[in-house]
């Protein structure tokens, strides 16, 4: 073969590749992602499960991919903003949003159409990352050990015993809008609170007699005996809390478990989704991971992007009837 030849055969094998680039621009990014730091943004203010999480994560999986997973928090109107600047971005794979049930399953029925974005359409699912349930504690002073008996003592004196929760169309009051509503119908007072500590101190100081919150806030409030579980809002118990019995057990078809997911935005390529889908699952998975998220009451799912989308399906109406029959709406 000749030199002109050779020359002739590189020469088309490189004309060749450019053409398959310009193409297929997507793939050539797909192959060498991640090639910078990944934004992760979270739609709360640090402290709450969101935070937690979401660092405990950036940390792991900087560790793994080789590029720095920058954590930003960018918070207001209840997560929606971070969620919405999140949907508007590129969709490269390099921001990444912390979502939950509140911005994704709540928000469409709380806002309505001044939502600034479609859950199903304008998202790329990567995965479900962890679960949490909703504890239900009551005030020491309530004579009832067990739900039965906290759902007949309120049937018996309607209109007398009050609840609190973070904020009208919170997902603290959404939870026991969904109790009050299994249980048959309980005639409760709500009073709401700006936040969920306050809403909590209103319990402790027996201002109200029933609220929800998560696991890892409940722990020290019911070991301390300020406070008591009368039941989990999950499928199954927590590991936290192996002593206090879901609903479900006790007779009580409710359910009201929270989750985490990371998204990105519409039209992430498939080879990127599936990368940050392994990586991400390979880190939730890891035994110090798994153990610093099961002592804030999270438990790693790490689902396909597909589980994910098919949750959503359901978890939507749920929450959307929970939004309707309260009342709530956007403030």
């Amino acid at each position: 073969m000749t030199s002109s030849n050779l020359r002739f055969i590189l020469g088309s094998i490189a004309l060749l590749t450019s053409i398959a680039m310009l193409a297929f621009p997507g793939q050539s990014h797909a192959q060498n992602f991640p090639a910078k730091p990944i934004k992760l943004i979270i739609p709360h203010a640090p402290g709450g499960n969101s935070d937690a999480f979401g660092r405990i994560l950036a940390q792991k999986l900087s560790e793994r991919i080789g590029q720095q997973v920058i954590v930003e928090n960018k918070v207001g109107a209840g997560g929606t903003i971070a969620v919405a600047f999140t949907a508007k971005s590129a969709p490269d794979g390099y921001t990444l949003v912390v979502a939950d049930n509140g911005t994704q399953s709540i928000a469409p029925a709380l806002y309505g159409p001044k939502l600034p974005y479609d859950v199903f359409k304008d998202f790329t699912p990567i995965t479900l990352a962890v679960t949490f349930p909703a504890v239900i504690l009551i005030h020491p002073s309530v004579q009832a050990k067990t739900p039965k008996e906290f759902v007949a003592l309120v049937k018996s004196q309607p209109g007398k015993f009050t609840f609190s929760s973070a904020g009208t169309g919170n997902g603290s009051h959404l939870a026991l809008e969904l109790f009050r509503s299994a249980a048959g119908g309980l005639d409760m007072v709500h009073i709401p609170y700006k936040g969920g500590a306050p809403a909590m101190q209103a319990l402790l100081a027996g201002d109200v007699q029933m609220t929800s919150v998560s696991v890892n806030t409940s722990i020290a409030h019911i070991q301390s005996g300020k406070a008591k579980a009368i039941g989990l809002a999950a499928t199954k118990r927590s590991a936290a809390l192996p002593d206090v019995p879901t609903f479900i057990e006790s007779g009580i078809p409710f359910e009201a478990e929270n989750w985490i997911a990371i998204l990105g935005s519409a039209g992430i390529p498939t080879q990127i989704v599936n990368r940050l889908n392994t990586e991400i699952a390979f880190a939730l998975q890891q035994p110090d991971v798994k153990e610093r998220l099961a002592k804030l009451g999270l438990d790693v799912v790490a689902s396909s992007p597909a589980a994910y989308s098919q949750m959503l399906v359901t978890d939507v109406p749920k929450w959307g009837k929970a939004v309707k029959d309260s009342g709530a709406v956007a403030e």
